[in-house]
């Protein structure tokens, strides 16, 4: 997906209109249509803000083929689903599941067990044996 693609789907699911997105981020309309129709890719700086205002990471607004992994649960992750940290921003390291407001949810691995043995689809596995999994 291109990173025109990737910010159209966030300005849509934000429910703004070009116009809207243009004056949050203070460029013209024109500007947030090159974007979405691949003729220029967001600055640095822009990106920050755009990261910001839709809560992803950078790398997700990017056309990055790059998978992440939770690493405290093992999870495949995506943008919408990252942990925060305490002061709100996003830690592409973990899911919200495992970490909150900068704060860890489980506290043992048997709590992070309980969790996905209950949330992870089995396909046919006794609990016994997704948990073992």
């Amino acid at each position: 997906m291109s990173t025109g693609s990737i910010l159209k789907a966030l300005r849509n699911a934000s429910m703004m209109t070009q116009e809207s997105l243009a004056k949050r981020v203070h460029v013209t309309r024109q500007a947030v249509s090159r974007w979405e129709n691949d003729e220029t890719i967001p600055g640095p700086d822009m990106l920050l803000k755009l990261s910001a205002l839709f809560e992803v990471s950078i790398d997700a607004l990017l056309e990055s083929e790059q998978v992440r992994y939770c690493e405290c649960c093992g999870m495949p992750i995506e943008p919408s689903i990252m942990g925060k940290t305490k002061d709100g921003e996003i830690d592409p390291r973990y899911c919200k599941w495992c970490l909150a407001d900068g704060q860890f949810i489980y506290t043992e691995v048997d709590q992070m067990l309980d969790f996905l043995v209950s949330n992870v689809p089995q396909e046919g596995m006794s609990e016994q044996e997704c948990r073992e999994l």
